[in-house]
């Protein structure tokens, strides 16, 4: 999909690789790369390996190593990062400062590691307040949602770590007057699992497994809360498209969560994997619209002023520039 999108925008190669044990898809990278590399290198271009995932990043650092290659490791999760990379990755890019400190864990030095924060297209996801309601009806009829219904949004993949489980168990623990209706956005393997756990809990028409959307805009602008319910993140560009779109926040107090969600100020915090504690602060923020507005008014102000895409490139540049120099 992501190959789809980007087609005539930038020179784009893709590999089909089916699993980090791929050997001969990575054996076809190497060989490309390394021809790609001797063309480059006759233009007179610099050339550095900019890894983005961490499944994958050590096959591609020990290429990128052999064929004597500037690299540099995007590190977007605040899970341990294996020892190797000090040696491999010339500089660590954290997304948050709960990420980089995996990277001081495994002993790189402050002048090879630098925290950018993910970013996130603020106009893409603000919406006039002149047509702020226009849009929520348009969205709600979209999801078959009453006017007059609360509404929890939850975006990512699904997969056990994000603990969308939950979030599921949190909705059955509210009297039916009171229960939100969920509208759950993504896709993955835990997908069978949960649905299975809705019908268990007997949340059958209380929540909406909408899948894989191109534009998760209007699940947002549908929502009356997003909540995050993971058990680890490295930072979260969700929660700063549900920022920047101005819905409050619930999220779990982990990793670098609560770099951005501040607790009362730009969000609130829960303790993970407590759906009593999921459940007291959804209370809260529904009970009390004040807190909402505050809330989300200081959101869209905090993901302007740290997290505009406009400003990625830039911070990404300058690293650039400080590894080829070096």
């Amino acid at each position: 999909m992501l190959a789809e999108r980007m087609q005539g925008k930038v020179a784009l190669k893709t590999f089909n690789l089916r699993g980090e044990h791929d050997l001969f898809t990575w054996r076809k990278f190497a060989q490309w790369l390394k021809v790609f590399k001797e063309r480059q290198e006759s233009l007179g271009h610099k050339l550095l390996v900019h890894v983005h995932s961490r499944k994958g990043a050590l096959p591609t650092l020990l290429i990128a190593k052999r064929l004597k290659l500037k690299t540099v490791l995007h590190w977007r999760v605040a899970a341990p990062m294996p020892s190797i990379v000090r040696r491999l990755a010339d500089v660590v890019i954290a997304i948050s400062n709960s990420a980089a400190e995996q990277a001081r864990k495994i002993g790189i030095p402050e002048d090879r590691l630098v925290v950018i924060y993910s970013g996130v297209d603020i106009d893409r996801f603000t919406v006039p307040l002149g047509v702020r309601a226009e849009t929520r009806e348009i969205a709600r009829t979209q999801f078959g949602i009453a006017k007059d219904d609360f509404v929890v949004v939850a975006v990512g993949r699904l997969v056990p770590l994000k603990g969308y489980d939950l979030l599921l168990e949190t909705l059955a623990l509210f009297p039916l007057n009171e229960r939100p209706k969920v509208l759950l956005v993504g896709d993955g393997e835990e997908r069978p699992n949960l649905e299975r756990l809705a019908t268990k809990l007997g949340l059958e028409g209380w929540v909406q497994f909408l899948g894989f959307l191109s534009d998760i805009r209007l699940a947002l602008f549908a929502a009356d809360v997003f909540v995050q319910p993971s058990r680890n993140e490295g930072l979260g560009v969700a929660i700063l498209e549900a920022m920047a779109s101005g819905l409050p926040v619930i999220a779990s107090r982990v990793g670098g969560i609560p770099e951005i969600v501040r607790d009362g100020e730009t969000g609130l915090l829960f303790t993970p994997n407590d759906p009593f504690s999921l459940k007291e602060a959804l209370t809260r923020i529904r009970r009390d619209e004040d807190l909402r507005h505050k809330i989300s008014k200081r959101a869209q102000e905090w993901v302007a002023e740290h997290h505009d895409i406009r400003l990625l490139p830039v911070r990404v540049h300058e690293t650039y520039l400080r590894v080829s120099k070096g």
